[in-house]
């Protein structure tokens, strides 16, 4: 239950007034959570539309849906991809790829990425059939964070040190089996989502390989673009599946 509770404080915003005494290795072992983390933010996103919905319709519903989701992580993950955008496609050598992904400060690729990643969201989410859309909102931020787990399996660390290194290179099989079992539970309430978890996972693969040729290997950062990507890819492949 601690670990659980340090992942919530860790990935997201809700309030959680509990001082925990931690280590490394909680964080370590932390990780099979990420999914049941994601449940929860989940719950947040489908609440947050179903207001929207009944205010104006389907398009404010997604609008609330996307700015909810800003909220209860605090634009954890957003950062990482402005950051990853701003770095990746800067056009230069690796070491300075890893400083301009430590800066701070928003670039141009790295704001082109947020506002087209957003715009996508609200519109595909806008997209989806009623009442699909429920388990649809509930289970995206689930998958979206097991493809972190997924990809913390089979990456290697591109620093030496960082956040990411808590995670990246060191999941084992058990964690990541866990992790799986955690969120295939929920999914039952939506079979259709199956073909979405297969491009989720070839997706990630892509992702590791592009991303490890840029700067040989993973970041804190890259793994939060990889989740707000995930959550895009799994979107697209429920359209095309659904319609």
């Amino acid at each position: 239950m601690k670990r659980f509770v340090l992942m919530l404080q860790f990935l997201t915003r809700i309030p959680i007034n509990i001082n925990l005494q931690v280590d490394e290795e909680d964080f370590f072992e932390g990780i099979i959570y990420f999914p049941l983390v994601g449940l929860i933010v989940g719950m947040f996103v489908v609440s947050s539309y179903y207001v929207g919905l009944k205010i104006s319709g389907t398009l404010l519903g997604a609008v609330f849906a996307v700015v909810t989701e800003i909220f209860i992580t605090g634009g954890l993950h957003l950062d990482g991809l402005a950051d990853s955008f701003d770095g990746i496609y800067s056009n230069r050598p690796k070491d300075q790829i890893l400083e301009i992904m430590k800066d701070s400060r928003l670039g141009t690729n790295g704001a082109l990425a947020l506002f087209v990643l957003l715009l996508l969201k609200v519109v595909l989410i806008n997209d989806l059939v009623i009442p699909n859309v429920y388990p649809i909102l509930l289970l995206m931020p689930v998958f979206s964070r097991l493809n972190v787990v997924f990809v913390s399996r089979i990456a290697k660390p591109a620093r030496k040190q960082g956040m990411g290194n808590l995670f990246i290179g060191r999941v084992k099989t058990r964690q990541l089996i866990t992790a799986i079992i955690i969120a295939l539970i929920p999914s039952l309430l939506f079979i259709k989502i199956i073909p979405a978890i297969g491009a989720l996972l070839v997706f990630a693969l892509w992702y590791v390989r592009h991303i490890t040729n840029k700067i040989d290997g993973m970041t804190g950062d890259t793994l939060g673009a990889l989740c707000e990507l995930s959550e895009l890819v799994f979107l697209l492949c429920i359209i095309m599946v659904i319609h």
